[in-house]
C-alpha cells in the first residue's frame, strides 16, 4: 500500500459507496469517512469495510472536505465523493506516479460522468478534470459555498486515467441540485459584493445553453445532453435572478 489516505464526506450516500470503497481499499490502507448524519445504510456499509468513521455536523462543502483532508493519516490525500469510483487504470496510474521522486503538489484526474446509465461524453461533462490527489500541506480548499476546489501555489500534474462519477440519480435530482447550487452561488456572489444587470439572468442562461448544447456538442448526447444543457442554463438564470433578489431584499431592509 502507498502512504496515501482516501477521504470522503457523506450524507445518505449508500447507493455507490460499497463499489467506491471496494476500489479505494485496493489503493490505500487509510480510508476515512466524515459523515454528517446519514439515516440510510451509509454507516453500516462503512462499518462493513472497516474504514475510519467520524461524525461532523455539516460545515459546508469546502469546510467539510478540508476537515476530512486534515484528518487523514498520510501527507498524500485523495478526496472522493461517495458517488465516485476509481477505475483500475486510475489505481495503477496513481500507484505508478506516487512511487516516483520529485513529485508535484497535486494531480488532477478526468471524470467519466454518468447520467441515466449513460456516459455523457460532451458538453461540460467530459473530461471534467478535477484536482483530487493532493499533498495536504501544500494547499487548501477554496472557501466558497459551492464548486469548492483545491488551491495550491505548487505544480499540478495531470493523470490520464478517469474516475467514474454517477452524478445524478434522476431528472428530478438534476433540477433539485440546480436549485440548491444556484442559491449557494448567488449567496457567494452577494457576500462578495457583486451585483448584476437587469438582463444578466437571461444573458447568462442563453450563453450557457449555446455553449453546452451547440459549441460543446451536447446535442450529440441525445435527450440527456439536452436535459443537461437546459438545466445548466436554468441554474445560470436562477443564480443571477437570486442575486438580484438578495440585493432587492437588502434595499428593502434599509
Amino acid at each position: 500500500m502507498l502512504a496515501l489516505s482516501i477521504v470522503y464526506i457523506t450524507l445518505n450516500a449508500e447507493q455507490y459507496l460499497a463499489e467506491s470503497l471496494t476500489m479505494s481499499q485496493q489503493l490505500s490502507d487509510d480510508v476515512l469517512i466524515i459523515d454528517s448524519g446519514s439515516q440510510d445504510q451509509t454507516l453500516a456499509i462503512a462499518q462493513q469495510f472497516g474504514v475510519r468513521i467520524r461524525h461532523q455536523d455539516w460545515l459546508g462543502f469546502a469546510a467539510q472536505k478540508q476537515l476530512a483532508i486534515d484528518s487523514a493519516q498520510y501527507a498524500w490525500v485523495l478526496f472522493l465523493d461517495a458517488d465516485e469510483v476509481l477505475t483500475q487504470a486510475a489505481i495503477e496510474e496513481i500507484q505508478s506516479m506516487l512511487s516516483q521522486t520529485d513529485l508535484p503538489s497535486a494531480f488532477s484526474l478526468p471524470r467519466q460522468n454518468f447520467f441515466q446509465g449513460k456516459w455523457i461524453k460532451r458538453g461540460s461533462w467530459w473530461p471534467d478534470r478535477v484536482v483530487r490527489l493532493v499533498q495536504r500541506d501544500k494547499g487548501q480548499m477554496k472557501a466558497v459555498k459551492v464548486h469548492e476546489c483545491w488551491q495550491t501555489a505548487g505544480k499540478v500534474y495531470t493523470l490520464q486515467s478517469a474516475i467514474k462519477h454517477y452524478s445524478y440519480a434522476s431528472y428530478s435530482e438534476l433540477l433539485q441540485k440546480a436549485d440548491t447550487y444556484s442559491s449557494l452561488a448567488a449567496s457567494d456572489k452577494f457576500e462578495q459584493g457583486l451585483a448584476c444587470s437587469k438582463w444578466s439572468p437571461l444573458g447568462h442562461a442563453m450563453a450557457a445553453f449555446i455553449r453546452l448544447f451547440v459549441l460543446k456538442r451536447g446535442f450529440l448526447d441525445g435527450i440527456e445532453g439536452a436535459a443537461i444543457a437546459y438545466t445548466a442554463a436554468l441554474a445560470s438564470f436562477m443564480k443571477y435572478a437570486k442575486l438580484q433578489e438578495l440585493h432587492q431584499q437588502k434595499s428593502l431592509r434599509k
